[in-house]
């Protein structure tokens, strides 16, 4: 679990062509003061955790802005705040957000005195003219420098990634997935490119300068990089931007692919594509099918309102369908 504190954009060199943080990260106060910061800690673990082991798997987390980017005495501060957490064993670590272009060797020596487990590093991309678009100040031999940096230091990296930027299409994309593989990071997350308001991509929008992806779009692209990670033994810890009351606001999001529910979408979308795949070949029209599917993993299989049954159905034509829990195998069998 995670308990985290939004620096508002803070430590940002210059703001990226999609980036609206009022929009996306307004969760909280920018300036977080001893009273509100411990406060928020004690809130959270008397609902989230049990008193036995109140520590396990908590961390505190600095998101919304370039953590390594602020102040020397301002990173000292808000560590110290999260450390004495850590300190009383409340929580189990720390994490942070920054750029991969604001990490350098001293850096690393304060993450790890204040006891920093995970760094979360906003790649977006590799392709150097998909950044160079998307104004990001940086390139992908930066990210790679920072990542590599980074696990030389024995911290977890946690890689974003985003979808349908300006100037990327499905083959840079698949570009930075492999990129992204090739350095082993210990987790993915992966968010659809949105047209947000009072921002320069709303402009370009506008404009007809950008178009951008159909929800179905970014759900294939996520589905197609989920299953090269997945291959690969590298987690995606998320899919989507998690909503704020902010984005549900009339006219916050302009464009793009916003959906509540992404990571279900992208979830579902797997989980067809592998039923087609296993029953692909086989006769069952007609027949009574069973199919084996990992309990906690049902929900995904069906699809929302059972829409992976109907398409299979379909396409398959058969008579009828038993769904039982398979433990961690996903099979079938026609009785």
């Amino acid at each position: 679990m995670i308990i985290p504190f939004f620096i508002q954009n803070r430590g940002c060199p210059h703001r990226c062509v999609f980036c609206n943080q009022q929009i996306s990260g307004n969760q909280g106060p920018a300036d977080w003061t001893d009273e509100s910061f411990n406060e928020k800690i004690r809130t959270f673990l008397a609902s989230h955790t049990p008193r036995a082991k109140p520590a396990k798997g908590v961390q505190i987390a600095f998101y919304g802005g370039n953590f390594t980017g602020l102040e020397a005495a301002e990173q000292d501060r808000l560590l110290g705040l999260a450390h004495r957490h850590v300190e009383n064993c409340a929580v189990e670590g720390i994490r942070i957000s920054t750029r991969p272009d604001a990490l350098h060797i001293i850096d690393m020596e304060r993450l790890a005195a204040f006891g920093v487990k995970t760094v979360e590093l906003g790649a977006q991309s590799f392709v150097n003219s998909v950044l160079e678009a998307s104004q990001r100040g940086h390139t992908g031999e930066d990210v790679e420098y920072a990542v590599e940096l980074l696990q030389n230091y024995g911290f977890e990296v946690i890689l974003h990634l985003m979808v349908g930027l300006p100037g990327d299409n499905r083959t840079s994309f698949g570009e930075t997935v492999a990129r992204t593989i090739a350095l082993r990071p210990d987790g993915v997350r992966i968010h659809p490119t949105l047209v947000l308001t009072d921002t320069p991509l709303a402009e370009d929008f506008r404009r007809g300068r950008y178009q951008p992806l159909s929800l179905g779009e970014a759900v294939d692209l996520s589905k197609e990089a989920c299953r090269c990670f997945q291959k690969e033994g590298i987690p995606v810890i998320r899919l989507g931007l998690q909503t704020t009351d902010m984005m549900t606001s009339p006219g916050a999001v302009l464009g793009g692919p916003y959906h509540p529910a992404f990571g279900s979408l992208v979830a579902e979308a797997i989980w067809l594509e592998r039923a087609v795949t296993l029953l692909d070949g086989t006769d069952v029209r007609n027949k009574r099918l069973i199919m084996y599917v990992p309990a906690r993993q049902e929900s995904a299989f069906r699809g929302n309102k059972n829409r992976n049954i109907d398409l299979l159905q379909k396409q398959f034509q058969f008579a009828a369908l038993e769904i039982k829990p398979g433990n961690q195998t996903f099979n079938y069998s026609i009785s």
